[in-house]
């Protein structure tokens, strides 16, 4: 009987160890998944007012990192523009639908907390519909002691008196420096 234990506890014990050993390994392989910035492939523009898309496919065939196409099925990537004002929230109120915080006063943005992009530009997963990249667009220039944002997930661009075509220029730009530092973080590992 004693002998029937210990083979059974031996057992137990060895596929504890094999089970944990396959999920630190499956661990594993999900942290170095490169960024889908850096894994994607095929990339569509969504229609833009004042045919920004237009400038901004233009200045990512220069760049040459994706392949671009017409139609969004499949894609690995989508940029898109989103505005403020489009961004509908609806509560239900007595039964009735309601635009949020419609019953609330409007209050006047503080500088404190800086301003509300007039529109954003963002890079979508396909697949998972995760922004992995959105660059907010001001109406207004940067100051002078003011430091140029990074070329993060998340970045900003200041488009007072720019042209659509000088706006894409920029978007692409800290589009492709996002990506190239993410590339160069993924190859150093």
């Amino acid at each position: 009987m004693n002998r029937i234990i210990t083979v059974i506890l031996c057992s137990s014990a060895w596929l504890v160890a094999a089970g944990t050993g396959v999920i630190a390994r499956g661990q594993q392989a999900s942290a170095e998944k490169p960024n889908q910035l850096v894994a994607g492939k095929l990339i569509y523009v969504e229609p833009m007012k004042d045919g920004l898309d237009q400038w901004i496919v233009d200045f990512l065939r220069r760049w040459g990192k994706y392949k671009i196409t017409s139609n969004p099925e499949g894609v690995d990537l989508v940029i898109q523009a989103g505005s403020k004002d489009k961004d509908l929230q609806l509560e239900s109120r007595g039964g009735t639908a309601e635009p949020k915080g419609a019953d609330r006063p409007h209050l006047p943005i503080s500088r404190k907390h800086g301003e509300l992009p007039a529109t954003s530009i963002s890079v979508v997963h396909w697949v998972s519909s995760q922004t992995v990249w959105q660059a907010d667009i001001l109406n207004r220039k940067q100051k002078k002691d003011e430091a140029d944002p990074p070329a993060g997930p998340k970045t900003q661009i200041f488009a007072r008196d720019m042209t659509s075509d000088q706006i894409a220029a920029k978007v692409v730009a800290k589009l492709k420096e996002y990506e190239t530092g993410l590339e160069k973080s993924d190859s150093g590992k």
